[in-house]
């Protein structure tokens, strides 16, 4: 790691923390850290594969979006239940607020993230995929593909390209349906990544939280307790 890249950490003493800990809004913080920890890991997945053309780097792909799609979809939730306790907050209100207002933000969430999410990221439910069986255009079934023995490299490719399906709502050769999606996901997902950081460090910077070199570790003197 380079002189200019050093690890930081945000860390503050005991005391802070117990205060934190029984403020409500520190648990909306919490949850809202948790999600972009989740969309990095899918990012990264999504890196991991870049270059690579095998079966296994496609399934990852694929899977970096859905999974990007369906934490969106669950990121707009909580966003949605933090209005309640974050009303008013400067912060709240010049980052993550503006998500909500965003039409085309709202329009994706409808139409693409709703259906991955619940058809084919966080619940595995048969009825949901014959419902996308029987709506399918696809008229030839490659079921999986792999390339030698190796366990963990077999991608059931079949099953993936339903789920895309349900995420677009219509043929996947439909070039402009599909760029738009992909263009309004990317865009939404740059913002909400912008804003939750903004508004993050806003809050830790308003409880007394502070950035240390990694380095250092835990200053001794606050390790206890």
């Amino acid at each position: 790691m380079k002189d200019n890249e050093r690890a930081r950490q945000v860390y503050r003493n005991p005391s802070v923390l117990k205060k934190c800990v029984i403020d409500p809004k520190f648990a909306y913080v919490v949850a809202l850290s948790r999600v972009l920890n989740a969309l990095n890991s899918a990012h990264s997945l999504m890196m991991s594969a870049e270059g690579r053309d095998t079966p296994a780097a496609l399934r990852d792909r694929m899977n970096s979006i859905f999974l990007v799609s369906g934490f969106l979809y669950e990121a707009i939730k909580l966003i949605r239940a933090m209005t309640k306790i974050f009303g008013g907050d400067q912060s709240f209100e010049t980052n993550l607020r503006l998500i909500l207002k965003d039409t085309s933000g709202q329009t994706l969430e409808q139409m693409h993230l709703k259906s991955v999410r619940h058809g084919g990221v966080f619940h595995f439910l048969p009825d949901r995929f014959a419902d996308a069986l029987a709506k399918t255009g696809m008229i030839e079934c490659v079921f999986a593909s792999t390339v030698g023995e190796k366990r963990g490299n077999i991608h059931y490719e079949f099953a993936d390209y339903i789920v895309a399906e349900m995420m677009v709502g219509t043929r996947l050769d439909d070039s402009v349906v599909v760029t738009q999606m992909m263009e309004k996901t990317l865009k939404l997902v740059m913002q909400f990544v912008e804003h939750s950081e903004n508004f993050i460090a806003d809050q830790l910077n308003g409880w007394g939280f502070e950035v240390l070199p990694a380095s250092r570790g835990i200053p001794e003197d606050q390790s206890q307790g």
